[in-house]
């Protein structure tokens, strides 16, 4: 028996996997303005997050990984009520040195990590 055909087209190209984990998202002058948010799914290219509707995303802005220590700089694709789909452009390790423009975001993940 063939798998039932989704009722729409697939634009990824890569797949995405189902996922419950805290984030933040983080912009404007010198990142100082945030909100957490959940991720709910999450692939090597992007990632789909859950934040409340009331909040405004920009085009560009960073996303904080707490549990593994990662910052993304991301496009924001689509937003939809509470949900946001966006594309990694690119990924910074927070756990050494990081770049200038990303010390708040590292400041956040220390003060905030799991411990």
């Amino acid at each position: 028996m063939t798998p039932p055909v989704p009722s729409y087209i697939e634009r990824r190209s890569e797949p995405r996997e189902p996922a419950n984990i805290r984030a933040r998202v983080m912009h404007g002058k010198d990142l100082a303005l945030w909100a957490d948010c959940v991720i709910r799914d999450l692939s090597p290219s992007g990632a789909k997050i859950e934040l409340s509707h009331f909040y405004k995303l920009p085009p560009r802005f960073v996303l904080l990984r707490f549990d593994i220590g990662v910052a993304f700089e991301v496009v924001l694709k689509w937003r939809r009520a509470d949900l946001a789909g966006m594309a990694f452009e690119a990924r910074h390790e927070l756990e050494g040195d990081v770049q200038p423009h990303l010390a708040k975001v590292r400041e956040a993940w220390l003060a905030l990590k799991p411990r």
